[in-house]
Formats: C-alpha cells, structure tokens, sequence
C-alpha cells in the first residue's frame, strides 16, 4: 500500500481535477511541509541541470517546464483562502522564505538570464515565443540584473522580507475583523432588515448561545447594518469598527504598513525609480503618478458636485440638518423607498443565487458561446461546485466556485488560476465569494452580490478563453490597469433588463420581475454614482501618494497623511478613527500596490466597450461580442492593452463614454 506521501506525489500527477478533499485533511496537511522541502529540491536540481546546458543544446522548450512545485502551492494557498486556520498558515509561514529564496536564485541568476537572450537571439520562434522572451529580458533588466552582488543581494533580502510583512498584514486584518460580533436585542432596530439576513443573523446568535440577533464584520453582515438598522449609533460603531480594525494590540497593522512603504522605496530607488509607483507603472497602462493623479482629479471635479447635490436631496427630504458618512446608506435607501417608491428588499426577492448563476452563464454563452458542464465531482465543501468549460465544443478548462461566506475565509470575492494548461495538464480556475447563505435553503443575493458573481466570472472567462498555447500570454497577465476590463464589463448584463430578466424571478412564485420594477431601477441606477466615485479615487489617492510623495516615518504621520487625503477627496468630514490603510489589503497584500487606480482606469474603458454594445441596439449583438472576443477578450497578453484598445475601436480611449455612463454628463 502506498504511503500517504505516495498518494499525494501521485494525485499531483493527475492532469484531470484534482482531489483537493483529499489534498486538504488533516493528514494530508501534516505531510505538506516534507513535499514542499522536497519538491524544492527537486527544482533546485533541476535548475542547476538546465544552467549547465552547453549555449548550443539551448532551446525555447528548455524554458516551458511545468513546476509540480508550483502547483502544489497554488493548491494550499487556494486552501489558506477560504480556510486560514492555524495548520494551513504555520505551513504557508513556514516554507515561504525558502520558496522566495529560491524564486531569488532564478531572478538574478545572470547565467539564466543569458541562457535567456541566447534563446532570444535563435531564428526558430514564434511571435508569442519572442514576446514571451522579451518580457522576460525586459522583467530581468528591471529587477536588476546588471547591478553588483551586494545591491542584488539587498534586494533579494527586501523581496523576502515584503513578502512575510504582507503575509502577516494579511492574517492581522483577517484577525482582528474576526473578533468583531454585535449582538441585537432591540428588534425595532432592525425591522427593516430583511428576513432573510436577520434569520442569518438570528442563527448566528444561536450558534454563540446568545440571545438576540448577532452581526459580525462580513461584508453581507456590515451592509446590511449600514443600509437597514434605523439606530444611526449602532451604524456610527460598525461604520468607526470597520475603518479602525488592525490599528492596535496584537494585530497592529500601521507599523507593518511603514516598513512595506520603506522597503518599496528603497527596492524603487535601488533599481533606478524615483519612487515605487514609477517601479509598479513600468509594466502598466498608466505612464506616470502624475497622469493618473490629473485623470482621476478631472473625473472627481466632475462627480463632486452631483455627490453634494444628491446629499442635499436626502437632507432635505427627511429634514436632516446634517448627514454623516455612516448615515448615507441608509437614507439613501429609504430616499429610493419612500420618494421613489423603490424598495431594494423587493428587489432582492427576485435574486435565488441559483437563478442569478444559470443566467450568468446563459449570458456569457449567447455572447461568446460558452458551455458551462456541471460535473460531480466532490470537493472539499459542499458549497463547491466544479465545472468542465466548453467553447464550440472544445474543451477550455475546469472552473470552481466557493462562494458562500465561512469565518476563515479572506474578505471579499476574487478569481484565481490553480494550475495553468500544460501539456495533458488541463487548466484549472477559480471564483471565490463572501455571501451569505440562507437559513432556509433559499440563498437570495443583493443586487451588489449580483454584481460581484458577473465581476468575478468575468475575469475567469478572461483567462479561460485565451488562446495562446502559453500561460505567460493569458488574460490574467494583460497589464493589471487593464485586467478589469473584463470582468466590469460583464457587470453591465448584471444590470442591464435584457440580461436581468434572464435570471430575475421570484423565489416564492417564480414570477418574472415587474417592466416598473425595471424602469425603477433603470431611473435610480445613476443615483450614487458620483458619491462611489469619491470613495473610490480616495482610495486610488491614497495608494498612490503612499507610494509616490515620500514615506511617511512614524505611525502618527502615517494616520495623519491617511486622514489629509479623505479630506481632500470625500465631501464628508474624516474621523480621528478614520483608519481603513490597516485593512486595505488590495494595496498591502493583494498586488495593487501604486496600482488600485486600476479598477477606475479599466472602467473608462469598459464603458467604451459597452457604448459600443447598446449603440448596436442589441446588448447581446453577436457581432460586437465576436469582434470583442477576437480582438480584445481572447487576445489576453499577446499584445500589448493599448493596442488591443486600437484594434477594437481604431483611436485612443476617451472618458466621454465613461462620464456618460455614470450620470456626470
């Protein structure tokens, strides 16, 4: 009988999906941390192996090896994920440094790097080959590969260092919000949350063995508060609670933060950049801070004053002589209720999860013909579910989902790629999402879930349908302002009536959501816009002057550079709690670092791509989303963004459409 170890070597070998149930027990856990260490060395081997390949045995498929390694990680991190307990973190804390020093060796390695250009050199390849190549040329220039030993070995020792401060800024954020829990009693505060999420909440009070209603830092959990509980106090705490977790104690983030931003800038100045947003805008969209700083303060000039105009509508209504922050969603929402008879609760009663998914995945097959094979395949939740992926009847990939909210798991929704397409080596991707399952067998989602399950599938099918052989050329390896292009646009049949009305029915009756519930929403959807365009460049700002005016030397300096910015950018006055960087994991553990202006920058041009469909007067044109597809979805990185924007529309991008799109024009 084979080991346990045996099993798992060999369950790593198969190209078909993988057993993560087996993967993530408990035994099978306790033996990671040996076929980790051996895994490396294995590479290690073979790395020394390659480098000593005489300059004439040297070909392109030298450098197309699949890392066994590589994979295994992908797996346990997946794991860390959506179940970051203790075993699976001390396993991830623990190898990490050594797979950084190892990714190091190879960074730096200047016989690799000319093994590399000796390649480049050759006459035998293809143009996604030379592409290829020269990404990785220009990647090792930049890293540094001509400096001296000791300012590489400076280096080497700043990329291990950000990637372990990451990893504890990461658990400390996830931590600390997971201590947060408020109990309700008083139910006249919350009869107007809806039934649904107060027998969530009444559940998990039951789970505590406390009487009431319990609240907890989810996302489902905190919106809810802030949109449906009539007591602005308890609004003002989760508002205060969730804008201050990480900032004392154990999980204190901030001095974290100040030695990430110090490293950044010196890893920027060491390579020649005056600061780390010139470093991270190398390989981006974007030329310069500056461009991005201009480009976001014209579109905020533009917002700013439909945001006051829409706060003063709310004052006015229900007679408010002031509005505070915590307070604007729900008014907002009752502004919707009672002044235009809209009422969101109604609304979600037409969003079964069930439904939303299946006409997702109608939406995207009359679009781009994709066949969505559910397979039953049993996984490590039973919340999982796993898919073959079909495009005119060619296979593309495996696709999973965990998208249901658990305490362990990490914040919010994001795509991931498991294991790339290599050989018999079937791909593998992934969505993740936070929400909140029914106590009833009946999940209805709001229509901002919605929106993130069409958000989150969009960057999946950005990868899935990519049609170069060469993982390094795949959707999810187009430059990262762009990256959320696809996954915005496909937001846009979320909230579309034509492709609402694939999925919008009725959980009770299985009725079709009303033409004047539509028209409502159609009316209200500018509504908001301009206020979610501040809160967004002032999260943009932030990150950008983090990264681009100078480094800030103590904790009291940081918070007070956190707070100047939301003065400068929100219309509501700024807490001395206002502390949301110690959470802001985009930027300090999530690849968005002098990068989170991406989300905003990809919907300028997502907003031109969706002009494009209702200009056709057929949001679901198969000719613009064949030429889509084509020319911009399935292209993923074989070229460059700029240019996949002209093949498309043959001109630069315009914010006209952009501004349009969201009521400030």
């Amino acid at each position: 009988m084979l080991s346990l170890k045996q099993q798992i070597r060999d369950e790593l070998k198969n190209t078909d999906f993988p057993n993560l149930k087996f993967f993530y027990t408990k035994e099978a856990l306790l033996c990671a941390p040996e076929i980790l260490q051996e895994l490396l060395e294995e590479e290690k081997q073979d790395f020394a192996i390659k480098l000593a390949t005489p300059d004439t045995e040297i070909t392109y498929e030298l450098f197309e090896e699949f890392s066994e390694l590589g994979y295994y990680f992908s797996i346990l991190g997946h794991y860390q994920g959506v179940n970051n307990d203790e075993q699976i973190r001390k396993i991830i804390e623990d190898f990490e440094p050594e797979y950084i020093d190892f990714g190091n060796e190879i960074s730096y390695s200047k016989r690799y790097f000319e093994m590399v250009k000796i390649v480049r050199n050759g006459t035998d390849l293809s143009q996604e080959q030379i592409k290829i190549l020269d990404q990785e040329i220009e990647s090792y220039e930049v890293r540094g590969i001509a400096l001296d030993q000791t300012k590489q070995e400076i280096l080497k020792k700043i990329n291990k260092d950000l990637s372990e401060l990451s990893q504890k800024f990461s658990n400390n954020a996830l931590d600390s919000q997971n201590e947060f829990e408020y109990i309700i009693t008083d139910e006249s505060i919350i009869s107007e949350v809806p039934d649904d999420d107060k027998a969530v909440a009444q559940k998990n009070a039951e789970n505590k063995k406390v009487a009431g209603y319990l609240f907890d830092a989810s996302g489902s959990s905190y919106g809810t508060i802030m949109k449906y509980c009539s007591d602005s106090s308890v609004r003002k705490h989760f508002y205060e609670s969730r804008n201050s977790f990480a900032t004392t104690g154990k999980y204190n983030n901030n001095p974290i933060i100040l030695e990430i931003l110090k490293l950044r800038e010196q890893k920027a100045v060491l390579l020649g950049f005056k600061n780390y947003s010139e470093l991270s805008l190398h390989f981006k969209m974007a030329e310069s801070p500056e461009q991005v700083k201009n480009l976001f303060g014209e579109i905020a000039e533009q917002a700013r004053p439909k945001a006051i105009l829409e706060l003063q509508e709310i004052r006015e209504y229900f007679n408010l002589k002031e509005l505070d922050i915590w307070d604007l969603g729900y008014y907002a929402n009752k502004l919707k209720q009672e002044k235009y008879t809209f009422d969101s609760r109604e609304l979600k009663k037409y969003f079964v999860y069930e439904n939303v998914l299946a006409g997702l995945f109608e939406t995207t097959q009359r679009l781009y013909n994709i066949e969505m094979k559910k397979t039953d395949i049993v996984s490590y939740s039973e919340d999982v579910e796993i898919y073959e992926v079909y495009r005119n009847g060619t296979f593309l990939s495996y696709y999973f989902t965990d998208f249901f909210y658990t305490p362990l798991k990490r914040q919010g929704a994001w795509a991931d790629l498991l294991r790339e397409k290599h050989g018999a080596y079937k791909k593998i991707v992934l969505n993740t999402c936070n929400f909140q399952k029914g106590t009833d067998g009946v999940t209805l989602l709001t229509l901002s879930d919605v929106e993130t399950l069409y958000h989150e599938f969009g960057h999946a099918i950005h990868e899935m349908l990519s049609i170069s052989e060469h993982s390094e050329l795949s959707g999810f390896h187009v430059e990262h302002d762009f990256v959320e292009l696809p996954s915005q646009l496909l937001e846009n049949w979320a909230r579309d009536e034509v492709g609402m009305k694939l999925f919008a029915k009725h959980f009770e009756n299985g009725d079709e959501i009303p033409k004047a519930m539509l028209e409502k929403l159609k009316i209200l959807e500018m509504f908001g816009n301009a206020q979610m365009i501040l809160a967004q460049n002032t999260y943009a700002m932030l990150d950008m002057s983090l990264h681009s005016e100078g480094i800030p030397t103590s904790e009291a300096e940081l918070d007070a550079r956190v707070r100047k910015n939301a003065e400068q950018n929100s219309i509501f006055p700024v807490s001395d709690t206002y502390s949301p960087h110690t959470t802001f994991t985009h930027i300090f553990d999530g690849g968005y670092a002098a990068g989170y202006y991406s989300y905003m920058w990809a919907e300028i041009i997502e907003k031109e791509v969706w002009q494009a469909f209702k200009s056709s007067g057929d949001v679901f044109s198969p000719e613009i989303a064949t030429k889509f597809h084509d020319l911009m979805l399935s292209a993923g990185s074989t070229k460059k963004a700029s240019e996949l924007f002209q093949d498309f529309f043959g001109r630069e991008v315009s914010i006209d459409a952009f501004l349009k799109e969201k009521g400030l024009v």
